[in-house]
């Protein structure tokens, strides 16, 4: 903070005039450029007008570096992860010793503090008082904000008012201010929100703005957040072979690093399989499963991908046992309903030959009307194609074409990229 926003705070502070607090040290107008840190005049000056407002200037400008030091040092550990210099509650008594000029920051970043505590609704408070004086705020203040802001919107699943916020702000404002690993962070969020409201082209935008951003100052670990990012919108966008090649850099930056998580390789490698998979590389698909599962032999995710793709490739045994295995560990846990309703369509499949036409329909028809309304479309493919030939066998061919008909459609859907993927 400038000296000069420290004396406009102390004037305001102790409800002294411009012209009261400049009578005989300099003119009001020079008061005024002093203020708004538009001069810097002599120390002489500096002194007199601090001491006529009861403050010492030596202690000032120490008392202001060092608070000023300790907000950036708290703010770089919760954004960054470094470590702190001081014990924690240093940084939360801040608040009673910082002047006017610093208290903003201060909101900005005690907010950060309260995400880190999974606090968002009072996080939120704190920050919708900041945006309530928005236009008052310095640049890097409105940086600051726009960036924990858009965290807590991301927290509190409020994507589109994440999106909204950072829009708005980009209108009138460049990123000028920050490093680029924040600029990087923030794009990445971003990108993140779009991912989230199925806007897969958007979000890839906004990804490779952030890997550009961490690329610039070799963050590896950031470089593979946007990388697996990527991969993930260029699945949804279906082009699979573009999705490997992200997905590929992450894999051969994960291996160098000695700090990786196995979550990490696990997500990618399930990843790799399911595009591979989409490409009717099954075997490639199958190695890259096989991968994940040696990091986490109990994942069901995985299970489920290797029953499904061990079925496309007619091992029914192995589709089979890796099915078994799958609904076992689904058994106790709590898995997102299209896995169960997938892994029941596809159980029906591979024992297709055990059961009446009643029990298919009625397997189908409780099951894949969820299948549709989650719009996965090479998912809705399989299904449509596998379900339809064993109707059509049985000579249900109205139900059999209504089921092909699902199939072109989503065929269609993957030609154009999806939905809302060309918003």
């Amino acid at each position: 903070m400038k000296i000069g926003d420290i004396i406009k705070f102390k004037r305001i502070e102790k409800g002294i005039s411009q012209e009261e607090l400049a009578l005989g040290i300099c003119t009001n107008s020079y008061l005024s450029r002093i203020e708004n840190n538009h001069v810097t005049p002599d120390e002489e000056i500096y002194r007199l007008l601090l001491g006529k407002l009861g403050a010492d200037y030596d202690e000032v400008i120490y008392d202001s570096i060092e608070i000023e030091n300790d907000l950036d040092d708290w703010y770089e550990h919760l954004t960054k992860k470094t470590p702190l210099k001081k014990d924690l509650s240093h940084y939360l008594n801040l608040e009673s010793k910082i002047n006017q000029g610093l208290v903003i920051k201060y909101k900005i970043i005690y907010s950060r503090y309260l995400i880190t505590l999974r606090e968002y609704a009072q996080a939120k408070e704190v920050l919708d008082d900041v945006y309530s004086i928005f236009s008052s705020l310095n640049s890097y203040e409105k940086f600051m904000f726009i960036n924990a802001y858009v965290v807590c919107f991301i927290f509190l699943n409020k994507n589109e008012e994440a999106i909204q916020v950072f829009e708005d702000y980009t209108q009138e404002h460049n990123l000028n201010f920050g490093s680029k690993e924040e600029h990087g962070t923030l794009y990445y969020h971003i990108a993140l929100c779009f991912k989230r409201v199925r806007l897969y082209k958007q979000c890839i935008d906004y990804a490779k703005k952030a890997l550009a951003e961490y690329s610039d100052v070799f963050h590896l670990q950031h470089m593979v957040k946007a990388l697996v990012l990527l991969g993930i919108a260029y699945n949804n966008v279906y082009e699979w072979d573009v999705a490997i090649k992200y997905y590929k850099q992450a894999l051969s930056i994960v291996e160098q690093l000695n700090n990786s998580s196995n979550s990490d390789k696990l997500m990618i490698y399930n990843d790799l399989g399911y595009s591979s998979e989409c490409q009717y590389l099954y075997h490639d698909a199958i190695l890259y499963y096989q991968s994940a599962l040696e990091i986490s032999p109990e994942n069901y995710n995985v299970l489920s991908n290797l029953a499904r793709t061990y079925y496309k490739i007619g091992d029914f045994k192995e589709a089979k046992a890796y099915l078994n295995k799958a609904d076992h560990v689904m058994e106790s846990a709590n898995p997102p309903e299209l896995y169960v309703i997938s892994n029941n369509l596809l159980s029906c499949l591979l024992f297709s030959e055990y059961k009446d036409m009643d029990e298919i329909f009625t397997i189908l028809n409780t099951n894949f009307p969820q299948v549709i309304k989650n719009r996965v479309y090479e998912i809705i493919i399989f299904f449509s194609k596998e379900f339809g030939a064993i109707l059509e066998k049985n000579k249900f061919y109205k139900k059999s074409n209504e089921l092909y008909k699902y199939a072109f459609d989503a065929y269609e859907n993957l030609l154009k990229g999806g939905e809302k993927n060309n918003g």
